[in-house]
């Protein structure tokens, strides 16, 4: 789960960078998702981008599903965002 941002009043799925499907996964086979987060920044006075590495591991398996990096941008009312940011 990712974390939801108290004063957010949307959040955009900006998109996916360096996709890799690294193996397939068998039908019946338990997959579980890793999020990680690389990058937060101010993208204007309302709007922070954020980026994650995301892992798709399947269950008893070396290599991963998949491999990506996740774009996100959370958008909020400017008058909320900290003074020192």
């Amino acid at each position: 789960s990712i974390p939801n941002i108290r004063e957010q009043t949307m959040g955009i799925n900006y998109g996916f960078d360096r996709v890799r499907f690294a193996s397939p996964v068998k039908s019946g086979s338990r997959v579980r998702g890793r999020f990680t987060l690389s990058d937060c920044r101010f993208r204007g006075a309302g709007m922070l981008m954020t980026t994650y590495d995301v892992t798709v591991e399947i269950e008893n398996e070396k290599k991963p599903a998949l491999t990506a990096c996740w774009i996100t941008i959370v958008q909020f009312d400017p008058k909320d965002r900290p003074d020192d940011a």
